[in-house]
């Protein structure tokens, strides 16, 4: 059960750097619209850089937690084999 609501986590980090990173955009693209200068492209060019960076602080430190989770499932994983190979 763990397993999987540790394979679940790591999807739905993944859909949610996603979704950060186009709501950048979007916002971008709102921000530079409702000022009324005719840089809309420029708004969403800035919005997806903003919403990249913030997705990484956000999602990349989770990512590296459930990356560390799986490395440590392996390892006790590889141990336990070692373990009954020896008896």
């Amino acid at each position: 059960m763990t397993r999987l609501l540790s394979d679940t986590l790591a999807i739905l980090n993944a859909a949610f750097a996603v979704l950060i990173t186009i709501g950048g955009g979007i916002a971008g693209w709102r921000h530079m619209h409702e000022q009324g200068a005719g840089h809309g492209l420029l708004g969403i060019v800035l919005g997806l850089v903003v919403g990249l960076a913030v997705a990484a602080a956000v999602c990349g430190t989770l990512a590296t937690l459930v990356l560390i989770e799986n490395h440590l499932h392996n390892l006790l994983t590889m141990a336990d084999r070692d373990r009954r190979a020896r008896q």
